[in-house]
């Protein structure tokens, strides 16, 4: 009885945790509109959730999607999608500005991806529909431009505004005697004389440590220096729900079913799990599975990935070369 009371709350947990994970993930954000009238409110909070909505669907059609060349065009798409969104939930009163694209480029954009999963269920291959998909790629490719344009467009006055405030700043800088022109050392002036920095002529001549170059994203970091660009992700995004699932089994066996090695058997791990079993009568394996489950349960999604499912891969392709 006690052991279908833990295999109860084990299996409680794992779906329970996948249920709050895909609320969090198709949750419609409520807009603060206190300020607007009801019937503004309600249409900016109406276009809010079509777009919201339109980004979930092509969220989910983009994880399943079987072809590469399109799911990592969506990627794209909804990376532009997502900040944008992001930018109007803390902006509301510009949702306006977005009319195109949250009734034009994005509702488009669902109506390719439809079109082409009905496409993809009908299984044929013949060079007409082949066409046909080629040229919702291209489609797909030219809206990222468009989503981008769209973007610019909602920032277009906090783009004005940061510009005349950096106008007047110059100004500023120049009346008090501060140049703010950069000095392009090394061009041509219009004398075809070579500009230089006067303020190096006095400076005695140092051996500089020469540089390493380092491929585009490659760049190395400084102690303390934030990377231009986010860190590749280590296993493609599509499959975080997959890995968030695992993640959330291992640690429920880990937490109910440690004492039995039950987490271990699970990794693959069947000597370690020996052991838990056979030492399960002492409460050694109970409370190390306890602090192993916790410790899984609060990994970020990468680590876990990197630590288990990537090494266990690593093992199974070391095994079949064997």
């Amino acid at each position: 009885m006690d052991y279908l009371i833990v295999i109860l709350i084990t299996v409680s947990v794992i779906f329970g945790g996948k249920a709050v994970w895909d609320w969090k993930k198709n949750r419609t954000p409520r807009l603060d509109l206190t300020e607007l009238e009801e019937e503004r409110a309600q249409y900016l909070q109406e276009n809010f959730d079509k777009a919201t909505a339109d980004y979930n669907f092509l969220e989910e059609a983009r994880a399943n999607i079987s072809d590469r060349e399109l799911s990592a065009q969506l990627r794209r798409l909804q990376q532009t999608a997502k900040s944008l969104l992001a930018h109007l939930e803390k902006n509301p009163q510009r949702i306006a500005l977005a009319y195109k694209f949250i009734d034009y480029y994005q509702d488009r954009a669902v109506k390719i991806v439809k079109q082409y999963q009905e496409l993809e269920e009908t299984h044929l291959s013949t060079g007409k529909v082949e066409d046909l998909k080629a040229r919702m790629k291209r489609t797909l490719t030219a809206l990222d431009s468009a989503y981008q344009d769209q973007f610019e467009h909602v920032l277009n006055d906090q783009i004005i505004s940061a510009d005349a405030e950096l106008t007047v700043m110059e100004q500023q800088l120049n009346a008090e005697g501060i140049d703010t022109k950069t000095i392009d050392v090394g061009a041509v002036d219009e004398y075809g004389n070579v500009r230089i920095d006067t303020d190096l002529l006095d400076r005695p001549i140092e051996n500089a440590t020469p540089r390493k170059f380092f491929p585009q994203g490659m760049q190395r970091r400084r102690r303390g220096e934030v990377d231009a660009l986010p860190p590749e992700m280590p296993f493609p995004e599509e499959e975080r729900p997959h890995i968030v699932e695992k993640k959330l089994i291992q640690s429920a066996l880990a937490i109910f079913l440690g004492s039995f090695g039950a987490h271990k058997f699970y990794q693959g791990k069947t000597l370690q799990g020996v052991i838990y079993f056979l030492l399960s009568w002492t409460l050694l394996p109970g409370l190390i599975g306890t602090l192993e489950g916790i410790r899984y349960l609060f990994m970020p999604v990468e680590d876990f990935y990197t630590q288990y499912i990537k090494k266990e891969n690593r093992r199974d392709k070391n095994r079949r070369r064997r």
